[in-house]
């Protein structure tokens, strides 16, 4: 017995988590160092006492210093063992985030069109022309924002796979890019579009379709989270960096603390300042741009000031040039 509890006090000290252990009405025997120091107790005072004046008797969690623990408990023919493990509460909280917010998203879009189309049908021979192009203009809008949240939703249920059965080709970035600009123009017509490639800009070997998305997402946001009237700006250029393309996205909002910029790649994630509280969104939209430039070989940096008005943020994509090796490559690579 003295043997065992000895050996038993030598091995737990060494655990890199909280532990005590308890007799058979529940009395401390032993508590190791990190267990003591995690209730603010001595160790030769915690000996005796009773272990649910730490712990809770029902509940098999524990929140100390705004972190959850998880408490586990282990028997043997000596003693009862209670060791607790941290819970990922920032994972708890963006998950319930998400949850949230999509919740809102999809509530949101859905409420206006069934709230327009029920003012159409029940008031459809006392609407004039221009109400009920009005209205259905709304219910248009909403139904585009709700395929915009289904698509990224199922974009994260295939992000984990590694290609996301990409066809890759030579693709003009500067058609493309005009492209999307046309589709946003009329979505945001107070914020100007403004294109500016250089002349001997190569072309890039991407998946079009995915390289469309990815310049969707990042010039929404730009114009989503420019103060009005502010330009999107967006520059073509062949990159410093041998074989890509630069892509640069610029807006003139109230900027990203540095503290922030390596979180906002992060799934589910959204900063929380005054243009964000006037727009909704589900977190996902970098997340996936930043999956789908790796996936076909890219990088993508973020620079952002919030010392001066209007200097927002510039969103930098590298991508790789379409040069008859990098085809030849991608094709093995594919086989």
């Amino acid at each position: 017995m003295e043997k065992t509890e000895v050996n038993f006090k030598t091995i737990v000290e060494k655990l890199d988590l909280p532990l005590a252990a308890v007799d058979y009405d529940n009395k401390i025997v032993f508590a190791n160092a990190f267990f003591c120091s995690l209730f603010n107790i001595d160790a030769e005072f915690i000996s005796g006492k009773n272990l649910y004046d730490f712990l809770p008797e029902i509940a098999d969690t524990v929140v100390i210093n705004d972190y959850t623990y998880k408490i586990t408990k282990y028997e043997d023919e000596f003693y009862s063992y209670f060791y607790l493990t941290i819970a990922d509460n920032r994972m708890e909280q963006i998950y319930s985030d998400f949850i949230s917010t999509v919740s809102h998203e999809l509530r949101t879009p859905l409420t206006s069109i069934r709230g327009f189309a029920d003012t159409m049908l029940m008031s459809y021979d006392k609407l004039d022309a221009e109400q009920k192009k009005k209205f259905l203009t709304i219910i248009k809008e909403q139904s585009n924002r709700l395929i915009k949240l289904v698509e990224n939703l199922l974009s994260i249920s295939k992000i984990q796979v590694q290609h996301s059965n990409l066809v890759f080709k030579s693709v003009n970035p500067k058609a493309t890019v005009e492209q999307v600009a046309d589709i946003l123009k009329n979505q945001y017509p107070s914020h100007p579009f403004e294109i500016q490639c250089a002349a001997d800009v190569s072309n890039i070997l991407v998946d079009e379709n995915k390289f469309q998305q990815i310049m969707i997402n990042l010039m929404d946001n730009a114009a989503k989270y420019s103060y009005e009237k502010g330009a999107v700006k967006v520059e073509i250029s062949n990159s410093s960096k041998e074989n890509f393309v630069s892509i640069k996205v610029k807006d003139h909002g109230v900027g990203i603390e540095p503290e922030n910029l390596g979180r906002i790649f992060e799934k589910f994630t959204r900063i929380e300042n005054h243009l964000t509280r006037k727009t909704q969104g589900s977190g996902l939209g970098l997340y996936i741009v930043k999956d789908l430039i790796e996936k076909m070989g890219g990088q993508i940096f973020v620079e952002s000031s919030v010392e001066l008005p209007n200097s927002g943020s510039v969103f930098e994509v590298l991508l790789p040039v379409a040069s008859y090796t990098s085809q030849s490559k991608k094709k093995l690579e594919d086989r």
